[in-house]
């Protein structure tokens, strides 16, 4: 059976226990009033002194007290009066009983003591039964009065409890809905249901449809074929077969290209699953469409960087392998030139040779740019004055249909960079913008001081000079603008460019700590932001000229020097050049051997060696070692590319001796009278260190 309000109440709040306190020094009455008093729906506590009736009141509530009046201690008067003056037990109704004390005086003092009645003893049990059932009735329902209002106060803070939960939970329920909402919204994700037949329009989707797509929710779920006529035509077929796969039940995914508002196809990953009805209902397809446009065009961009790192590592080996053959067809042809001297035909044919050598020399230097491991001379350069020092030859290569105009800001600082590249580049640049303006037009150079700041993707924080190289040419289509710094990628006719010039550029600046950014659109022209850091205070200063370094490649005067390269064929160049300068030449194809090689010699005065050998020791190990047992060694080192070590010569300070693959003898014959000029720990601070 189900329990009654009562006993709800009770259990909640069970009905206090009625007690009834008889104070007698005597046993015999305690035991009588206690039999007296049996009948009552009371518990009767006993107390023998007005102490003990005073500790009980102490920490019990009591319907009624009978007391004796003479007891010997503290009589009852006094007892009385001292339950009257405290607070928590004033209210309880006292009954003195006494056997001697019956005058008025005693009467009037019991009452004056608090007393509800005066007894006399012996006393009619049947009275006081009467009497004490009216003061146990009176105290339960005083009791039961109180237990219902705290009942009710505890009923009505419960009730005020659970609406101020449900309603803190409805506010947390729908702020939940309001930020599952907003976080749809923000998302580049629609999440949508939809009946598994083909051709039905949506039965749901995310407010931030249009958002996303540029089309109203309404179009999508009124239009039933609305969806699939936007799919781009190359991916409809593909896309049909995956959306029938979803249908048939299951998970599926699939990537195609859909066309949003505003005509561009966006690339979009949509995942969905049939769920199964419920209750007799059909089943319907619940799903994700995520645009992942950005994602994969992030991609694509990172797939053409690992390209062109790739590129550029295969380029600077075939550079370098390419300046190691060209170091011993230049050696030979200048050799033959002086054999030929009395030849005029033959001259001229070994000079025909020679130079088309030294432009192959230029072609491997752009290689070796595009992979950015050619060896650069950073200086203070006046980015300003380059480019006016230019102007009449820019004039000349521009022809008179195009107009130059060169715009500078003041105050410019000066750029940290390569003086040869930097003017390489910017030709490069003029020839470019003349080729994209065949019927005239206008090239606009500018300079200006920029900074970086932190948080740019791009430019390290600091100050840079931004040249910009703009046309009023035909531009570039955003296929071609993409690839523009491309390796061997031209849009010019057969024989009329390599495709190296901009990948060149692109080289130089990333290897001198800058960007280069290109902005185009066809029919409007391009330009061409390059960002050349700012050179520092101690850079500035203009480079003196060293001391002891003749104009001309002097002749040795029987100095010995040890020639150290893998390479047989670029080794005996070297050594037939230095003889014939006048030098006493040994000769070693590795580390190794050389040291070897130092042992056995009495006098070694310049360790001529290449960067990149195999065998377990490169060069500067080598200088570093040889060094260590012969102080007095002085050094030179070459290489096809500067990079030799692990991707490059760190640290080389001014006047560090380094030949650079394929060099001409007068080049050689100057750097052999520097280097035994200076030593190997002057040139390379950090040899020194070690």
């Amino acid at each position: 059976m189900p329990a009654s309000f009562t006993e709800i109440d009770d259990a909640i709040l069970p009905p206090p226990e009625v007690r009834v306190l008889v104070v007698d020094d005597d046993a015999r009455n305690l035991l009588a009033m206690r039999e007296t008093l049996a009948d009552l729906d009371a518990t009767v506590i006993l107390a023998r002194s007005g102490e003990e009736a005073l500790k009980r009141v102490l920490d019990q509530d009591f319907a009624a007290i009978l007391m004796d009046v003479h007891m010997p201690g503290m009589d009852g008067y006094e007892t009385a009066e001292l339950i009257r003056n405290r607070r928590k037990s004033r209210h309880i109704p006292i009954l003195f009983l006494t056997a001697i004390n019956k005058d008025e005086m005693h009467i009037f003092r019991g009452y004056s003591a608090g007393a509800v009645d005066y007894m006399f003893k012996p006393v009619d049990p049947v009275i006081l039964r009467s009497k004490v059932t009216v003061f146990v009735e009176l105290y339960r329902k005083t009791e039961e009065v109180k237990r219902q209002a705290a009942l009710r106060e505890r009923l009505m803070a419960e009730n005020y409890r659970v609406r101020a939960e449900k309603l803190e939970a409805e506010q947390a329920l729908r702020r939940s809905e309001e930020r599952q909402a907003m976080i749809a919204r923000s998302l580049p994700i629609l999440l949508y249901t939809a009946g598994p037949e083909r051709g039905t329009p949506f039965r749901y989707v995310t407010e931030n449809v249009e958002a996303l797509f540029g089309f109203p929710a309404e179009r999508f779920l009124t239009d039933g074929g609305f969806w699939e006529s936007r799919l781009h035509p190359d991916d409809r077929e593909r896309a049909a077969v995956q959306f029938e796969a979803m249908r048939q039940g299951g998970v599926s995914t699939v990537e195609y290209r859909w066309r949003a508002a505003d005509g561009q196809y966006r690339t979009l990953l949509e995942k969905a699953m049939l769920l199964p009805g419920e209750d007799g209902r059909p089943p319907e397809l619940c799903g994700t469409v995520l645009d992942v446009t950005d994602t994969r065009e992030l991609q694509l961009q990172l797939a053409h960087v690992q390209k062109m790192e790739t590129i550029g590592q295969l380029t600077g080996g075939i550079a370098h392998d390419f300046n190691n053959m060209l170091t011993v067809v230049i050696g030979s042809l200048e050799r033959l030139a002086r054999m030929a001297f009395d030849d005029p035909k033959a001259a001229r044919r070994v000079e025909m040779a020679l130079q088309a050598s030294l432009r192959c020399s230029d072609l491997t230097r752009r290689l070796l740019a595009f992979a950015r491991r050619q060896q650069l001379h950073p200086e203070s350069v006046d980015i300003e004055a380059l480019v006016r020092n230019m102007g009449e030859l820019m004039e000349r290569t521009l022809g008179p249909a195009i107009t130059v105009e060169i715009d500078s800001a003041p105050s410019l600082c000066p750029a940290l960079v390569d003086r040869t590249q930097a003017e390489s580049a910017l030709l490069n640049l003029v020839i470019n913008a003349r080729d994209a303006m065949p019927s005239g037009g206008t090239l606009t150079i500018a300079t200006t001081m920029v900074e970086a700041e932190e948080g740019d993707a791009e430019l390290s924080p600091g100050r840079y000079v931004r040249m910009t190289v703009s046309d009023t040419g035909c531009g570039m289509p955003p296929e071609v603008l993409a690839r523009a710094f491309e390796p061997f990628f031209t849009t010019k006719e057969i024989g009329k460019g390599t495709g190296l010039g901009l990948s060149m550029i692109h080289g130089f600046v990333k290897q001198s700590g800058g960007q280069i950014r290109v902005e185009s659109e066809p029919g409007r022209g391009t330009s061409f932001h390059l960002h050349l850091p700012c050179a520092p205070a101690a850079a500035r200063k203009a480079k003196e000229p060293e001391d002891g370094v003749e104009a001309g490649p002097l002749p040795g005067k029987g100095e010995v020097v040890l020639v150290v390269d893998d390479d047989r064929d670029v080794r005996q160049v070297a050594v037939l050049t230095l003889q014939d300068l006048g030098y006493t030449v040994v000769e070693a194809e590795n580390g190794p051997e050389a040291l070897a090689v130092l042992a056995g010699e009495p006098r070694v005065d310049l360790l001529f060696t290449d960067v990149v050998m195999p065998g377990g020791m490169n060069g500067l190990e080598l200088a570093q070692e040889a060094q260590r047992r012969h102080p007095a060694l002085k050094a030179l080192y070459a290489s096809g590319y500067a990079h030799g070590v692990a991707g490059g010569l760190s640290g080389e300070g001014p006047g560090a001796e380094f030949l650079i693959k394929p060099y001409r003898d007068r080049d050689l014959a100057r750097a052999v009278r520097k280097a035994l000029g200076g030593g190997v720990a002057d040139a390379f601070p950090e040899l020194k260190r070690a």
